[in-house]
């Protein structure tokens, strides 16, 4: 009987209690000290990016309108991240993506109100859409940047300088607002 009470008792502790080594005796395992660190001290954590819940918008596949797509984003560099879940597309049933292959985010800043986005210059060579695409990318960028509260305009460059046009259909040389008329709503 007290064999098994002992068999019993093995199985029920999958991984053995950590060796001390060094002087104390706590049974915690030794802490490697940095550089520059003073022994029981504890060292920082790099800080966990909070999660940031926002609408992306993409074209419907007939172009009618754009169709909020929830999505979670961290916060280091939301506007970034937000501006290349754009770009990388989307796998969403009825809805399609609408930059063209390898387009770049080369940088996202913001500044008083602005978000200026500069992109490749794929953004121009490679768009293959008219007047309806050129609004559709235009506006899809636009609105998902003005669902931060501290973007309320988007300005569009490429290679660091505003373009006339897209596609010859839009006038992207100054700062674009939001369109709510072409959410559609549920």
């Amino acid at each position: 009987m007290m064999g098994l009470l002992l068999l019993a008792a093995g199985c029920l502790e999958q991984t053995p209690p950590p060796k001390s080594s060094g002087s104390g005796s706590s049974g915690q395992p030794p802490v490697a000290v940095q550089p520059g660190e003073k022994p029981g001290s504890k060292p920082e954590k790099p800080a966990t990016p909070e999660k940031l819940s926002l609408s992306l918008y993409f074209p419907d596949n007939e172009g009618e309108w754009l169709v909020a797509v929830p999505t979670t984003l961290t916060t280091a560099e939301k506007h970034r991240e937000a501006v290349e879940c754009l770009t990388a597309g989307t796998e969403e049933k009825g809805l399609t993506g609408i930059f063209p292959p390898g387009v770049k985010v080369r940088n996202v800043t913001v500044a008083d109100g602005v978000a200026t986005v500069d992109f490749s210059r794929e953004l121009i060579d490679k768009f293959v859409g008219g007047s309806t695409g050129e609004e559709m990318l235009v506006f899809s960028l636009v609105n998902t940047l003005t669902e931060f509260p501290d973007v309320k305009k988007v300005q569009i460059t490429v290679e660091g300088k505003r373009p006339d046009t897209i596609s010859g259909h839009l006038d992207t040389s100054a700062p674009f607002g939001r369109q709510e008329k072409l959410i559609k709503k549920n």
